[in-house]
């Protein structure tokens, strides 16, 4: 029998049945979800185990974290950053054998803080990673059945805007008071042996997160919200319950994101009774408040949070919201250090930057951005290509319209989702119209016409889904509505290329 080469296991890794493996692993997740509700956790671990043999989910588990995942062609210890269709199948055969897996250390880097110093970044290797993602399959829906309301973070279904809007309905009262709560070294403390007797999971599969946790992987914490895979899973089961944390005669939910949290009082509670409280969970987690970054503080004061800043202004007790000065200053230092870089064409380094500034607004989108001064960054740029180009004033001032103008924003318009919802739940009609209101112009348009179905495979998008716009005729700026339809980015993968197209069209 001759060996295949690399084109057939390409063949052989496009023709899987995808959209049959993605099926079942959700309708495990499901059981999983539904009968972990229910408390019978012997059966859990029964539908664990059914899942972590099943090749759905180790095919999946490896397409995630090969091609799908922001950081796949990042490097561990391995220096392997990314893998051909061959090695892609051997991963998924080794995956087979989890119960002798194990984990290897972690390539260490270091990301600047805010404050000067330096944060640890573990990074495992490709094979790490998916191994440590088809756990993750197997134990987020148990989580997922337990989440408290007020938990948000790094949950499927759940963002940074949900917090937004609760601290915007809850923080309408100008006498309320906020606890202010940051945790140190959250993810470098926590105790592991709390940790491992809070997780559900089959023996080999704890085995094999033990191993993790010996390879300081809860260490691995990235600056993108997608970045970890199972690190910002086992932060949130570890902190479970300290946002239900309350006085006697006050029933006030906290509000956390992963490790970052704050507790809005009423008027007369006792802040300093539930931050005792506060401090005894901790410990009991092997952790412990940032003494100096822990305070109360009045509404009317402000506080700042996930890159916002709050306040209830005193004079005419109105709430607003909108970037915090260290959110801008780090979005301003970004566009100023990217124009900088000459290492780059100044035309790529102006993509850049709109590309940076895109992004940014997008992420202040539901905030009140009439709030803050964006004019300055605006003229920097403009000066910069004045002074340091040729460029003419016309079209330097074309340039800066083009990154800085035509962004809109809706103050607290966001559609929020309750924490006590579950991707898992099943309600897959539900989340797929939820997801589409995440997007705008032509690909909202084309989910709406699809039903907010896939156009390739058919399968409804789900909340975790990359959903992706593909020109039907190769042409990137023909946006006429039976030009565009919303895939997968999986799906979008294996679509014509749009360079041959384009031959196609020229007649070469």
């Amino acid at each position: 029998m001759t060996a295949k080469t690399i084109k057939d296991c390409a063949d052989e890794w496009k023709g899987l049945p995808w959209k049959q493996f993605q099926k079942n692993l959700f309708r495990l997740q499901c059981r999983i979800y539904k009968t972990a509700k229910m408390k019978d956790y012997e059966t859990v671990k029964r539908l664990q185990t059914l899942l972590l043999g099943s090749k759905s989910s180790k095919y999946l588990a490896v397409r995630q974290v090969t091609q799908l995942n922001i950081g796949k062609k990042t490097a561990g210890v391995d220096k392997m950053s990314s893998l051909n269709p061959k090695q892609r199948l051997d991963l998924v055969h080794e995956l087979n054998n989890m119960k002798k897996w194990k984990h290897r250390k972690l390539r260490r880097v270091y990301i600047p803080k805010a404050n000067g110093k330096q944060r640890p970044l573990g990074i495992p290797t490709i094979r790490d990673r998916a191994m440590q993602c088809l756990v993750k399959y197997a134990l987020e829906p148990v989580y997922e059945s337990y989440a408290s309301v007020g938990s948000f973070g790094f949950r499927p279904g759940h963002s940074t805007w949900d917090v937004q809007n609760r601290i915007f309905q809850n923080c309408n009262g100008y006498q309320k008071t906020i606890l202010e709560l940051d945790i140190e070294s959250c993810f470098d403390e926590i105790d592991h042996n709390k940790l491992m007797s809070l997780v559900t999971l089959p023996g080999v599969a704890k085995k094999f997160l033990r191993s993790a946790l010996e390879a300081e992987v809860l260490k691995e914490r990235e600056k993108t919200l997608r970045g970890g895979v199972i690190s910002p899973l086992l932060c949130n089961i570890a902190l479970h319950g300290v946002e239900d944390l309350h006085n006697r005669n006050w029933f006030q939910r906290g509000l956390r994101y992963a490790d970052d949290m704050i507790f809005i009082l009423k008027p007369g509670e006792d802040g300093e009774a539930l931050l005792k409280k506060v401090k005894d969970f901790l410990q009991n987690r092997g952790l412990k408040a940032n003494e100096t970054k822990t305070r109360l503080v009045k509404a009317t004061d402000g506080f700042d949070f996930l890159g916002w800043h709050f306040i209830v202004k005193a004079k005419n007790k109105k709430f607003v919201c909108y970037p915090s000065k260290k959110n801008r200053k780090q979005m301003i230092d970004k566009i100023k250090t990217t124009m900088r870089d000459s290492r780059y064409k100044l035309r790529d380094r102006l993509r850049m930057v709109k590309i940076i500034y895109r992004g940014w607004w997008n992420y202040h989108q539901y905030s009140d951005m009439s709030q803050v001064n964006l004019w300055s960054i605006r003229y920097w740029v403009y000066r910069y290509l004045k002074k340091n180009s040729s460029t003419p004033g016309k079209e330097a001032i074309a340039h800066t319209q083009s990154i800085f103008n035509g962004h809109v924003y809706k103050v607290n318009r966001y559609p929020a989702i309750s924490g006590k919802l579950s991707v898992y739940d099943g309600n897959l009609v539900f989340w797929s119209k939820w997801n589409s209101k995440l997007y705008t112009g032509p690909l909202a348009t084309a989910l709406r016409k699809q039903d907010y179905r896939c156009n390739d495979c058919g399968l409804r998008f789900s909340i975790e889904d990359h959903i992706e716009l593909h020109h039907k005729n190769g042409i990137n700026s023909d946006f006429r509505v039976s030009n565009v339809e919303a895939l997968h980015r999986s799906c979008h993968q294996y679509q014509l290329v749009h360079r041959e197209i384009l031959l196609k069209h020229k007649g070469c």
